[in-house]
């Protein structure tokens, strides 16, 4: 999804944002919550909004009392101005700003999937990316395109 489910850690930047996000946002949480507990389904929650990487998304007081918490991560760390980490961030599994990357999962044969936030160095641009937006503007991409204004990185 885009926007992460309501109630989430980065609830000041997910469907909590207007009472119809909030309210249909609950409904579908439940409704993954009753598929991963009734049918016994695994239920993965991914999301991109926030412009950081985060697992563990809603280990948040409002699930853990409202049904339980579901593996969520938001990945949202393609490119765009990269956002300080909320403020209840600690409650994630990991969290951090100002980088770059993706998420890789590894589907195991039981059904589970493990996923692995692999982070992007400057040096692993391609030239021709480079070369097309010059090293200056590639360089300010990683150094400069953040409203966090330093590296924050949240870990067990």
């Amino acid at each position: 999804m885009h926007e992460a489910l309501p109630e989430s850690i980065s609830k000041s930047h997910s469907m909590n944002q207007s009472e119809r996000g909030i309210e249909g946002g609950r409904r579908v949480y439940l409704d993954l919550l009753k598929a991963q507990d009734e049918s016994h389904k695994r239920v993965y929650v991914l999301a991109s909004h926030s412009h950081y990487f985060m697992d563990g998304i809603f280990n948040t007081d409002y699930w853990r009392v409202h049904g339980g918490v579901l593996p969520g991560w938001i990945i949202g760390t393609a490119g765009a101005v990269r956002y300080a980490l909320p403020p209840d961030a600690k409650s994630a599994r990991a969290a951090e700003t100002d980088v770059y990357g993706f998420l890789t999962g590894t589907v195991h044969a039981d059904g589970r999937i493990n996923f692995v936030f692999q982070r992007l160095k400057e040096t692993d641009i391609p030239s021709a990316v480079v070369g097309r937006y010059t090293p200056e503007f590639v360089h300010w991409c990683f150094v400069e395109n953040s409203e966090a204004h330093e590296r924050e990185t949240v870990s067990p």
